[in-house]
């Protein structure tokens, strides 16, 4: 009999979740485990019209489970590119991604989990997302459009049956500032070399009209002929000094994000570097496990 993939947390791929909050938290030292079990569990308590998912980082999930682990879980590490460019760690324990339609829902969302964890942890990330009108980002072109599309989501996101933690994901979260001046002042035929899509019409460049230093060349990946899709619900953020890109992914295997990482900064020695890195730097980054929902009932059920 084939085993059944366990179900994700709810929220995985329910689109297109139009406002978002991120918040991403280090547990004080000394707080027990029977304590903040408790208050997780408090904080995902269900509220009208919002998701409320968890993570956690890769010391705080030793922690918690210290009986078994995802096999790829590891903290985020600083890198450095051969581009001159850096993608830097601000790895911590917890997070939240809080998405629903409404804004008010999730605000009710993060304020329920703030008053929960709040005694236990210091908020070092509290992040408002959004989707913009046909899901552009702030540079005005139309972001996900790789996503993979109906079960081919799951299929990208969630670790397979029959390794530790089926049916979670290995998540990947980094800020990204835009430099919109910067780039608002390249012409439409440089925007569009830099991404490696049409602005109008979302069309992506063939041929010896795409650059490999284009973004779209530097992150859609094959390795022995498999595409390395990963299921991106990344949202523009900010206000009118800093904005960019919130970009969150889950995969099934942390090489599939790892692999476009040092692809983006030029670090597979084929002399190419992400061309959009010149347009947006990286300020925080963080790998987490959002583990299946069976197998975040038994965690909380065990405090």
């Amino acid at each position: 009999m084939t085993e059944t993939l366990p179900a994700a947390q709810p929220g995985l791929v329910e689109e297109p979740g139009r406002c978002a909050h991120y918040l991403e938290m280090t547990i004080h030292p000394g707080v027990s485990r029977t304590h903040l079990l408790a208050a997780i569990k408090t904080a995902l308590e269900p509220v009208s019209g919002a998701y409320i998912d968890v993570c956690f980082g890769s010391d705080a999930w030793d922690t918690l489970n210290p009986e078994w682990r995802p096999a790829q879980l590891q903290p985020f590490t600083e890198l450095a590119g051969e581009n001159g460019y850096r993608m830097p760690s601000t790895q911590s324990d917890l997070y939240f991604w809080i998405h629903g339609e409404d804004q008010g829902d999730v605000m009710d969302a993060v304020l329920q989990v703030h008053n929960a964890m709040s005694e236990l942890t210091e908020c070092v990330e509290d992040l408002n997302g959004f989707k913009n009108r046909e899901a552009r980002d702030l540079t005005g072109f139309v972001d996900g459009t790789a996503n993979p599309k109906g079960d081919k989501r799951l299929e990208a996101a969630q670790i397979p049956v029959g390794e530790p933690g089926a049916g979670g994901s290995y998540v990947l979260t980094q800020k990204w500032q835009h430099h919109l001046r910067e780039f608002n002042k390249l012409s439409l035929h440089d925007q569009q070399q830099v991404i490696g899509r049409t602005k109008a019409d979302n069309i992506e460049l063939e041929g010896d009209d795409m650059p490999p230093t284009s973004h779209v060349s530097r992150t859609d990946v094959k390795i022995d002929g498999v595409g390395q899709k990963i299921y991106r619900r990344s949202t523009p953020f900010g206000g009118a000094d800093e904005h960019g890109l919130y970009f969150l992914a889950f995969a099934c295997d942390l090489k599939r994000i790892s692999v476009q990482l040092e692809r983006m900064l030029g670090n597979t020695g084929d002399g190419y570097s992400d061309y959009l890195m010149k347009y947006s730097t990286a300020k925080t980054g963080a790998y987490w496990f959002m583990p299946s929902q069976a197998d975040l009932d038994t965690l909380l059920a065990s405090a």
